[in-house]
């Protein structure tokens, strides 16, 4: 199982909270599989970024499309502005370390997401506040281990750690370790019933990196239904000012 990974990861070095991380050239699978997975969202997020999105939502009732500016600052902090449609424009999600607050442009009300609400739905799509919380931690909360490949395609199961405290009982993620990009997650619940998938497709190159520019969310529960997200642009080397991830720039952007 390694001999196919190692090829990619002897020499690959990726920083992730200011830390260098150097791909384990020997040892355990489950160190192979964290580095894999921390390499993958390095490559995709990078220490900062900024760029635009559009998202679709399809449900039973109803069809929504959101055009979303979006800022990143490491694995910690994310700020997201809806551009359009323009009755919502300004509407904002600020995500720093854990906490997580709404500002409502249209009413002018800021509101901090309480533990209770976690689980609802981001904005009327198929993820969480909890997906925004969670997404870049997944090393921190499940064991991660190699459990099969195919090429280069390596599928890591993880598994919640011990007193982890979080929703699923089994995340699985297929990635392709030549490009070190994500390829589909699956999420299952405690008892092994698959919840959601996460689709990736229309990679691109940009920075000297490969990303998929759109994934689709589909929940198994709900056929038919899907959110889809779309990077209109995005830009790794961009600076950010200082006070960007504050309440007080909510209000301001």
């Amino acid at each position: 199982m390694l001999r196919v990974i190692l090829p990619v990861l002897l020499l690959l070095t990726v920083s992730v909270h200011g830390e260098d991380i150097t791909m384990p050239a020997s040892g355990s699978s489950e160190l192979d599989a964290v580095a894999l997975v921390r390499a993958v969202e390095t490559q995709y997020q990078g220490d900062r970024s900024h760029g635009k999105m559009r998202m679709h939502i399809k449900t039973r009732s109803w069809n929504r499309t959101l055009e979303l500016e979006m800022w990143s600052e490491g694995r910690e902090k994310l700020l997201t502005r809806i551009l359009s449609p323009v009755k919502e424009r300004g509407t904002c999600t600020l995500k720093v370390d854990d906490d997580i607050w709404n500002y409502i442009s249209r009413i002018d009300r800021l509101i901090k997401i309480p533990s209770s609400l976690m689980g609802d739905s981001w904005m009327g799509s198929h993820l969480t506040n909890d997906d925004l919380v969670k997404e870049n931690k997944v090393d921190k909360l499940y064991q991660l281990s190699i459990t099969e490949r195919a090429g280069n395609e390596v599928s890591i199961t993880g598994k919640p750690l011990p007193d982890a405290a979080v929703v699923w009982g089994k995340i699985v993620y297929r990635i392709d370790t030549a490009s070190l990009t994500p390829l589909l997650v699956e999420y299952y619940d405690e008892e092994d019933v698959k919840v959601r998938s996460m689709i990736f497709s229309e990679f691109k190159q940009i920075d000297q990196r490969w990303l998929p520019m759109l994934s689709r969310i589909v929940p198994e529960d709900k056929p038919g239904e899907y959110t889809e997200m779309q990077y209109l642009e995005i830009d790794f080397s961009v600076e950010l000012p200082r006070d960007l991830f504050s309440l007080k720039s909510l209000r301001n952007r």
